[in-house]
């Protein structure tokens, strides 16, 4: 990408530790504690996100990999592959780690505003889990699986433009330019080491009007001849409004690389502005952020893109910021909101821990996807500067990405107690995908779905084994309304759809196999040669027709002119030569033509004119 034109609005220093505040609480001393507690922790996870500022990528070998990024914006692709190495995806060159005709999985990060922002500790994520997310100092590589079955694996950087100190801020860009006059992006100068905000000013040219559109103009650059048999698009937190909103106008021009199958991790929402959470610095206020447009607008698009394309959507989550949101939740959070609520700490006001604080549920969007609730209380092990009721916060956020992914390489999850089988068909989702991983097939995951929107009560699954491990495999889960509870409540229609060998559906902008193999690259040379041959084919009959009648031509000139001559009592001059042995006017009139190529000729020009 080329460096931006526009405005340079130098950031200003962060907000210290020292500063903030936590509002003093008058009543119930020992509830209003653990209502301190639990805002305290809060802001500090959200504005100095979980022990990074003591991370430091700015490294040779780290900035190596992406060109003039961090002080140039670079919003774009990179394809990876095994041991975290990674290419930026270009138009029209050959990728080391993309091939179109393979199966491709996309992945959106979030926010990038913790702290005082990724951009200037020069980190991104990759393909190699970070040691705030992973336990055991992190390292562990997560796409493995993926690429040893034969998928490219992607990553849509926009961390420049979601480096927003309020998140807030980040999820305004992925649907519209605010002012109308080109959003911001965050530049780090690494020598220098000053980082500013510039306005991005290229969207007029570009047509990107939005982060989704800069999306879809990357993926159409990056996968314009993409042939594979499907494609999944992955995005956790903001990042997965970012999935949603790109699949759909990918999908509105149908075009080929437009994803059949969504994975929201931990999809968050917000609402208001409020102080210090996500780092939204402003006293307590009910002034609205996006209010519900960005929720309504995505659980908008999933229901259309299953009415429409069948596009299944599964959600993860992994904590109390997407997780939990009524106040008979027996959470820290649940049990945080239901006392601001009644009063507890009656000078903070209700609407911050539901909304902004905590992200706000989308239940308009799980109503159309399968929602599975992981409990990582290994997170616990996982380097943190956090206190509190919600200590490990930022890491319960991020740990359902490392845990989708690496959840490729196993079978699914069982569920506890195991269901019955013995109305299940080998491949349905009852008997191979018992619990939605990344693991499941598109069917499966379908059939799921399916069996959520025929249910009266929502569907959902439950960690009930293997929190405080990182290995899954000791994992189990329990799904609510279980099999049996769906017979009791007469939902035989429902239970019966998870049961039927899953059917893998074609992509619906996939084009018709004639058209495919009409436009196939590997049609061009025998179409170009059969053409060559047709062509040649056809110059040599016309060119054929047109010498035989030169030469019926040159025949009865040659013999007027012989009588002409004859008559006058003038000899031939000129042609004692050309008579053959036989005496053949045919073969005279062919040695004649013969002899007049070594000169001008009028047949020949004759033939250079003809078109």
């Amino acid at each position: 990408c080329k460096q931006p034109t526009g405005n340079i609005h130098p950031i200003q220093a962060p907000v210290s530790f020292q500063q903030l505040e936590v509002m003093p609480v008058p009543a119930r001393a020992a509830s209003a504690r653990a209502v301190q507690n639990v805002v305290f922790a809060l802001s500090i996870v959200h504005r100095f996100g979980h022990a990074e500022a003591a991370d430091n990528f700015c490294t040779p070998a780290n900035l190596g990999r992406f060109g003039e990024w961090p002080k140039a914006l670079d919003s774009s692709i990179y394809w990876f592959g095994h041991d975290d190495q990674a290419e930026k995806a270009t138009s029209g060159s050959p990728s080391t780690f993309y091939d179109p005709s393979k199966p491709t999985m996309l992945y959106f990060h979030g926010w990038t505003g913790a702290g005082n922002g990724w951009t200037s500790l020069c980190k991104r994520i990759t393909t190699r889990c970070h040691p705030d997310i992973c336990p055991d100092g992190g390292g562990q590589l997560l796409v493995n699986d993926w690429l040893n079955a034969g998928w490219n694996v992607g990553l849509f950087y926009w961390d420049q433009f979601a480096d927003e100190e309020c998140a807030r801020d980040a999820e305004q860009k992925i649907w519209f330019d605010r002012k109308g006059d080109g959003f911001r992006w965050k530049s780090y100068d690494v020598g220098s080491g000053v980082a500013t905000y510039r306005t991005y000013e290229d969207y007029e040219d570009l047509g990107d009007a939005s982060v989704a559109d800069m999306c879809v103009r990357n993926v159409k650059m990056a996968m314009g001849s993409f042939t594979g048999p499907q494609v999944r698009f992955v995005g956790h937190s903001l990042g997965a409004q970012l999935a949603v909103r790109c699949a759909a106008l990918l999908h509105v021009e149908d075009h080929r690389a437009a994803p059949q199958r969504l994975a929201l991790l931990e999809p968050y929402f917000s609402k208001h502005s409020h102080m210090y959470f996500f780092g939204c610095h402003a006293k307590v206020t009910t002034s609205k952020g996006m209010d519900d447009f960005a929720a309504e607008s995505t659980s908008a698009y999933v229901k259309n893109l299953w009415d429409r394309k069948k596009v299944v959507t599964e959600i993860y989550k992994s904590s109390i910021l997407t997780e939990q949101s009524s106040d008979s939740d027996s959470s820290a959070f649940g049990q945080l909101k239901s006392m601001v609520k009644h009063g507890a700490a009656g000078s903070i006001e209700d609407e911050i821990v539901g909304n902004l604080g905590g992200g706000m549920r989308n239940k308009a969007l799980e109503k159309s996807a399968s929602v599975v609730t992981y409990k990582p209380d290994w997170c616990s092990g996982v380097a943190s500067d956090n206190v509190g009721d919600v200590q490990h916060l930022g890491c319960r956020h991020c740990a359902v990405m490392p845990m989708y992914l690496l959840s490729f390489g196993r079978a699914a999850p069982p569920l506890s107690p195991a269901p019955t089988l013995n109305m299940a068909q080998p491949g349905s989702a009852l008997s191979s995908c018992m619990t939605p991983s990344a693991s499941c097939t598109d069917g499966q995951v379908r059939e799921w779905v399916q069996r959520q929107l025929n249910m009266m009560p929502d569907q959902s699954w439950s960690q009930l084994a293997g929190r405080s491990t990182f290995d899954a495999s000791d994992n189990t889960f329990t799904i609510n309304p279980s099999m049996e509870e769906g017979y009791q409540l007469g939902l035989q229609n429902a239970n019966s759809f998870v049961q039927q060998t899953a059917l893998e559906l074609p992509p619906a902008n996939k084009e018709p196999a004639w058209l495919m193999v009409l436009t196939s690259p590997l049609l061009l040379v025998p179409v170009v040669a059969a053409c060559v041959l047709s062509g040649a084919a056809i110059a040599f009959f016309v060119l054929r027709r047109v010498g035989d009648h030169s030469e019926d031509s040159e025949e009865e000139e040659l013999t007027a002119s012989r009588s002409f001559l004859s008559e006058k009592g003038v000899a031939p001059s000129g042609y004692e030569g050309l008579i053959p042995a036989n005496g053949s006017e045919r073969s005279t009139s062919s040695s004649f033509t013969g002899v007049a190529l070594l000169g001008p000729d009028p047949a020949r020009t004759a033939y250079s004119q003809y078109p």
